[in-house]
């Protein structure tokens, strides 16, 4: 039997028939007729058809949760589940908490965009919550409470824009930085250019983590499953970390001082000092610099650094200097091999010396572990490429 509509006030109401025989009856919330009707007719399918009914009752809410599970189900780890947490509060403040997944169309997702573009957002950052809502439907098209075609919904070609940033602090420049913080501060970032740690695993590291007599310090990382290691302590990181001893005052096991507003302090600290800014992943960066120019191979970099390979350090964290790549081309390269070069001038052949640039030491040696003595407020690197 179909269902029937009928007034309450200005409101259309309506009731139905489920498939066992049960009659509901419940407020469209139209005023208009036509609208109620429709409205009608999607509870009556939807009584019918159980998959059709899914499809129409999971929201952006309800689909962002199943994500998050999914994830964590998968072993995903915690820095990974808290990066869908924080994109997903942005697509469901957007597109709607309540909106039913099969409203997510095409129009919606350049609303989307068009949305967090004017809100300021970066292109990189739109990209990663996209990232997100195509991971949302696929869970959701899994389950059958997606009905449209993710390939037409979701954007092709959305660019990013996204410029790996190529900050990294030079011997001289990592000196003059620690002069100008306080001790427990200057221990920190110590220990992130001795480790290449994250700035959310000094915040977790405990003073047990570390091992001088062992060489090693133990890092908590959270974001990646690779990212809680235990990272050997070579070249100039004994010092560092001597510093590290020395000067940390973090409270009980912590090793350091909680920091707040970390990237201010460390651009104010590098603005005194006369130099250009730099970022906690600036800091990072320089760890992984650092290493490649003494010549690591970025696969051994990238596993120090808590990555599975090597391509965010060819891309992000070990970019050689155009100035440090010549001098290592130069050293692996056989002067004697492109000594001449044969020119097409006369129907001959004639051959020119080809003069051998000369080899620079610069790639050879960034950080030397002899003459770091820290003081209270800093401590000073002698160093070869200032």
């Amino acid at each position: 039997m179909a269902g029937r509509l009928y007034k309450r006030g200005e409101v259309w109401s309506a009731w139905f028939y489920e498939p066992n025989g049960r009659r509901v009856s419940k407020s469209t919330k139209c005023t208009d007729r036509r609208a109620a009707e429709l409205t009608l007719r999607e509870w009556e399918r939807g009584a019918a058809d159980p998959a059709y009914a899914a499809a129409h009752q999971a929201t952006v809410e309800s689909a962002l949760k199943r994500l998050i599970a999914d994830r964590a189900g998968k072993g995903r780890a915690e820095g990974t589940l808290n990066m869908y947490l924080a994109k997903g509060g942005h697509v469901a403040r957007v597109l709607g908490p309540d909106t039913p997944l099969a409203r997510v169309t095409a129009r919606e997702i350049d609303r989307f965009i068009d949305a967090r573009l004017a809100e300021g957002a970066a292109r990189n950052t739109v990209k990663k919550e996209l990232t997100t809502i195509r991971g949302m439907l696929k869970v959701a098209k899994r389950r059958g409470e997606f009905p449209g075609d993710i390939g037409a919904v979701m954007p092709e070609g959305f660019e990013s824009g996204y410029q790996p940033r190529k900050r990294f602090l030079s011997a001289a420049e990592a000196q003059a930085l620690l002069r100008e913080l306080t001790p427990d501060r200057a221990a920190r970032v110590a220990f992130i250019l001795a480790t290449g740690a994250r700035w959310g695993e000094t915040d977790r590291a405990l003073r047990q983590d570390v091992q001088s007599n062992a060489e090693r310090v133990i890092l908590r990382g959270t974001k990646t499953e690779l990212a809680f290691r235990t990272v050997p302590v070579v070249g100039a990181g004994h010092d560092l970390l001597a510093h590290v001893e020395k000067h940390a005052e973090g409270e009980g096991q912590l090793l350091f001082r909680p920091w707040g507003n970390a990237r201010r302090d460390l651009a104010q600290a590098c603005e005194r000092a006369g130099i250009a800014a730099v970022s906690p992943n600036d800091l990072r960066r320089t760890f992984g610099t650092w290493l490649r120019l003494h010549g690591v191979a970025p696969h051994l970099i990238g596993v120090a650094m808590g990555h599975a390979d090597s391509r965010m350090v060819e891309r992000v964290y070990g970019r050689m200097p155009e100035e440090n790549l010549r001098a290592a081309l130069n050293e692996h390269v056989d002067p004697t091999c492109s000594a001449y070069v044969a020119t097409a001038a006369s129907n001959g052949r004639r051959e020119r010396r080809v003069r051998s640039p000369k080899t620079s030491q610069s790639s050879r040696k960034l950080v030397s572990r002899d003459g770091i003595e820290p003081p209270t407020r800093g401590f000073s690197i002698l160093c070869s490429t200032d």
